[in-house]
């Protein structure tokens, strides 16, 4: 029998291993949500409570010995010390979720009720980072949404030092987490380096979504100039990273931000390979070059139409594979791409079956996305997204059985 690790380097080698690799967890974008991981952990891993919610944006709840056992999982994520809103994970301490669970939460979780139906999340000098409707579940950023009339973007080179570097301190930890989990698990270690990621719409650079997308058609120099810096940036970040943990990552997330909507692209494919492509390349040839590791690309929505693009830019992995999404039926993108990309999600759509099918439907599903997915590798099964909130247990349970029971290689 092979090990986690075999199995998942032979998917992403575009070959077939015992049976089809698992992913539960072992990235930012395969997690559980940390109110599902209590129902599930009630009804499967009464051991695994209270859970530790390592990533306090999505709400993502650090996968436990116990329910890694269950899930039988085969990708673990290297951690960093500060995950979001600079909030360090130590000093875990009880907090109630706004669904009666109890989880724990870092020292430094402090979110402050501002009378107007929110929590709000805020740095050391009292700027609002992120808010949280009362009886919700996840944070939202603290920014404007819409195009502003004061709107000035920053300078390139005010980007550029906007963007953090990994310190010492950061890289010892990271270092030392991906170790850990190399020489004490089989499981197929995944590199989050959360600096080293490019933005899909310069998030940081004093702009909107509308701003960005805006200035796409009317300043393509000014955007590329942007893009080319955090490209620059993501090298020298990817360079400290790699030179901790490349030895033993399998991948490294690279990007994840979204370059689709439901029904197609967020804009023109010709902006992407103009705009975009030409300092993915960079990121992703340095990458190759300094290490064995494959790039991981995060997009949800419909981008069957960059595709051909970012295959050209060197990217080898893309999650969560949103099938729901206009042209993305899974049967075209394995044809058209199969032995190029190596498909990480997608086995199990997040927006209708998992949440709304009978446990007979939802195992019938998953046993169809395997079908199409798995012949020839290059596919590592996890769900579209996040396991959300509201699934129920019984519908988990079915997809796991039935990628257990179909999920052996060869498949039809």
């Amino acid at each position: 029998m092979m090990t986690s690790r075999e199995r998942v380097r032979l998917a992403l080698a575009h070959q077939e291993a015992d049976r089809v690799p698992l992913d539960m967890g072992g990235t930012l974008w395969t997690g559980i949500h940390m109110d599902e991981y209590c129902e599930l952990a009630k009804t499967f891993s009464p051991g695994s409570l209270p859970p530790k919610i390592y990533e306090q944006f999505q709400m993502l709840a650090r996968i436990d010995e116990p329910m890694q056992r269950w899930l039988q999982g085969d990708v673990a994520i290297v951690e960093s010390p500060v995950m979001t809103w600079g909030l360090k994970n130590e000093g875990w301490m009880p907090w109630d979720t706004f669904r009666g669970n109890t989880v724990l939460m870092p020292g430094s979780y402090a979110p402050v009720d501002g009378g107007d139906g929110f929590l709000y999340l805020r740095d050391e000098h009292g700027t609002n980072l992120a808010l949280m409707n009362k009886g919700g579940l996840y944070y939202e950023r603290c920014c404007p949404v819409n195009m502003r009339d004061d709107f000035e973007p920053m300078s390139v080179k005010a980007f550029g030092d906007s963007i953090a570097i990994y310190t010492d301190e950061e890289l010892a930890f990271v270092e030392k987490e991906a170790k850990r989990l190399f020489n004490e698990t089989e499981l197929s270690v995944f590199g989050a380096c959360n600096k080293g990621q490019l933005s899909t719409y310069g998030l940081y650079a004093n702009c909107t979504i509308t701003d960005w997308l805006v200035l796409l058609l009317t300043e393509p120099e000014y955007t590329f100039d942007i893009l080319a810096m955090h490209a620059e940036k993501a090298v020298e970040n990817f360079r400290l990273y790699l030179q901790a943990a490349g030895r033993y990552c399998d991948a490294v997330a690279v990007s994840g931000m979204d370059y689709g909507i439901q029904n197609s692209e967020l804009f023109q494919p010709n902006i992407f390979r103009d705009q975009y492509m030409p300092n993915m390349k960079k990121i992703n040839a340095f990458i190759h070059q300094h290490s064995s590791c494959k790039t991981f690309y995060h997009s949800c929505g419909s981008i069957y139409h960059i595709l051909p693009y970012m295959i050209q830019g060197g990217v080898d992995i893309i999650n969560p594979v949103q099938t729901s999404a206009a042209c993305m039926e899974p049967e075209r993108l394995k044809k058209e791409f199969g032995d190029q990309l190596v498909f990480w999600g997608g086995g199990a759509d997040t927006q209708d079956v998992l949440p709304n099918g009978t446990p007979e439907e939802v195992y019938n599903h998953v046993k169809q996305r395997m079908e199409v997915f798995a012949p020839g590798g290059g596919f590592v099964f996890s769900p579209v997204h996040n396991l959300q909130y509201g699934v129920a247990p019984a519908n988990v349970e079915a997809m796991l059985r039935s990628l257990r029971e179909n999920g052996s290689y060869p498949i039809a």
